[in-house]
């Protein structure tokens, strides 16, 4: 489906931090989700939505989406993989949120990952997810079967105050899928840049038959400014 876009594959990789040695021919996923560390502590990107900032701990990283340090996308990661966890549930309300249920059963990518047209692939067979109405109150919900996939790289040009032609590598993560991992009702794309992190996000809907777009946002601007993201349930 990308190719139908008119994207070409990048043949000159951007030079930035390694975050851990992977084999030849694999990807730092780590590396390309997140910012480098010389930029995030004094830099975000801002674009078509919500500003994103890039902290990174240990074993988690944080996208938040306000410079109050809330709403976020917060994930797991660890030498095997990269992991859906906790992402707002209301946009103004920082004790609610969505965590997947066993925190590790949603794994998006490998840590290294092979590109390709696709590469790496995951399937997914428990998408359990929590959704908190605030710290202490809870109730569990599915989303079927999921695909996780890496594309690219590929040369794409987002404007702003990004390079062009830039290599970046697309995360594929589909979800609502059927017991044979097809028919996948819903799809997000983020869009990925070695140096500058998570530059684009879109979702999709399948609706007869095909991915049509009902959200899509751009961070292409690089902005001055940081912040220290606040998760306060735990």
């Amino acid at each position: 489906m990308l190719l139908c876009f008119g994207l070409f594959p990048a043949t000159n990789l951007a030079h930035a931090e390694s975050t851990m040695s992977c084999p030849s021919g694999t990807y730092d996923m780590l590396d390309w989700m997140t910012m480098d560390s010389s930029m995030r502590s004094s830099s975000h990107l801002s674009g078509s939505a919500n500003p994103l900032y890039t902290t990174v701990y240990k074993d988690k990283f944080y996208w938040t989406k306000g410079g109050n340090g809330s709403p976020w996308d917060i994930q797991l990661y660890d030498s095997k993989y990269i992991y859906l966890w906790i992402t707002e549930y209301a946009w103004s309300n920082p004790s609610s949120y969505k965590k997947s249920t066993n925190n590790t059963n949603m794994p998006l990518t490998a840590r290294c990952s092979k590109g390709g047209f696709p590469g790496s692939t995951i399937y997914v067979s428990n998408t359990n997810y929590d959704i908190h109405t605030d710290c202490t109150h809870y109730t569990t919900h599915g989303l079927k079967k999921g695909v996780n996939q890496v594309w690219g790289p590929y040369n794409l040009s987002f404007g702003g105050s990004l390079p062009n032609n830039m290599p970046t590598l697309v995360v594929s993560y589909r979800y609502n899928c059927n017991t044979s991992y097809g028919s996948c009702g819903d799809k997000e794309e983020y869009y990925l840049s070695q140096k500058y992190g998570l530059v684009q996000w879109v979702h999709y809907t399948l609706i007869n038959g095909s991915y049509q777009q009902q959200q899509k946002s751009v961070f292409n601007k690089l902005s001055a400014g940081a912040t220290f993201p606040r998760f306060q349930c735990f």
